[in-house]
């Protein structure tokens, strides 16, 4: 009887349900959502609508994976001023990229919005900049101490904690926020990362090497703006070795910039 659960599925969504919710736990115990948000009400379980650091320090989900990802790209983490302890994660998208982010990032739990101007940055144009944030001591601090205030550096560290089976959805966090797609009419497609003039580029290379992608080049452009790095690959064999890692589960999850999907299928 599907009404049914064993004491050690209670246990589960007694302990995961408040922090993971409800999707998480209907994939694990093979239940539906509606089944799981039925049974947490029984039981007297809430979900806890602020972002519980626990998801972030113990990774487990396909979002938080992605999120991770996501943060080292586009995200920063600071203090409102220098007598603060608790840091602020704050992530920056333009408008019509952010109704995705933020769904994204409110499946972890609520998330702060505002839009302003991005006046003062080495942006030619004036235009909107969405900025999503929380204020965590716990979150804050674990991704400092995974360089998250020194992305120059790789994030081997972080990456390193999470799970294989959701490595693939850091890489598409970090390319929905610095990654781009090329395409040409003759067929001469790309797709590249960006960087800090200085950034160390290792750990696109170890995947790159784990991909068995091999033809790739690292750049470092400058203008009246300022410099920055980046790692194009061209030929149409390794984007689609990158597009199968990045995206093969896509379908499933829907997870991720839709738009650099369509992209990606367009190579």
């Amino acid at each position: 009887m599907r009404n049914f659960y064993f004491e050690k599925d209670i246990e589960f969504i007694r302990t995961t349900y408040p922090i993971c919710g409800a999707e998480y736990c209907a994939k694990h115990l093979n239940r539906t959502k509606c089944a799981i948000k039925t049974k947490a009400h029984l039981l007297g379980i809430v979900l806890n609508k602020n972002v519980n650091a626990e998801q972030f320090l113990n990774i487990k989900t396909e979002e938080v994976a992605y999120i991770l990802g996501l943060l080292w790209a586009d995200g920063n983490v600071s203090f409102a001023n220098n007598k603060a302890k608790t840091p602020i994660i704050k992530h920056n998208s333009k408008p019509f990229d952010n109704i995705i982010f933020l769904e994204i990032l409110n499946k972890t739990g609520k998330w702060n919005t505002f839009t302003s101007k991005n006046i003062g940055t080495f942006s030619k144009n004036i235009n909107d900049i969405c900025t999503n944030w929380i204020s965590s001591r716990k979150i804050g601090e674990y991704l400092i101490e995974n360089d998250y205030r020194n992305k120059k550096k790789s994030p081997n560290k972080i990456i390193s904690k999470i799970p294989d089976s959701l490595k693939h959805l850091w890489f598409r966090g970090f390319f929905d926020g610095d990654g781009s797609v090329t395409i040409k009419p003759k067929g001469h497609h790309s797709i590249a990362f960006t960087g800090d003039k200085n950034q160390d580029w290792s750990f696109i290379v170890n995947l790159f090497k784990f991909l068995e992608i091999i033809n790739f080049k690292i750049r470092v452009q400058s203008n009246t703006f300022g410099s920055w790095s980046h790692l194009r690959i061209t030929n149409k064999c390794d984007l689609l070795k990158l597009e199968k890692y990045l995206y093969s589960d896509f379908d499933e999850h829907n997870l991720g910039l839709l738009r650099k999907r369509i992209q990606f299928k367009q190579l």
